[in-house]
């Protein structure tokens, strides 16, 4: 018997956070309450980003984490990553299973 297809994408995604994340992190509400703790997170710098208001390409910083495991999900919170809190400033990508944040510090 095999198992199910979602069962399948979310160990692939576990595998693939194992893999390349920078650490474990705490996601926070706005009114930084732990939501949840021990997240893989995968932190990238120097991310271009449009600004569509001014069509200027900024540097950004991201952080993408396993959506299943922002419950509930918090747009305005933040993460907490060695040491640091990075505050959510928008979504660059959502596919159902990853979400990556914009976040500043």
């Amino acid at each position: 018997m095999t198992a199910p297809f979602g069962s399948l994408t979310a160990a692939l995604d576990a595998a693939v956070m194992g893999s390349l994340s920078d650490g474990q992190g705490d996601y926070l509400s706005a009114s930084g309450v732990v939501l949840a703790s021990g997240l893989e997170l995968i932190l990238d710098r120097d991310v271009e980003r449009l600004d569509l208001a001014s069509g200027a390409l900024d540097r950004s910083v991201t952080l993408t984490v396993r959506k299943a495991l922002l419950q509930p999900l918090d747009r305005q919170g933040a993460f907490r990553l060695d040491g640091k809190t990075w505050h959510i400033d928008g979504i660059a990508s959502d596919d159902g299973h990853l979400i990556t944040f914009y976040v500043v510090p």
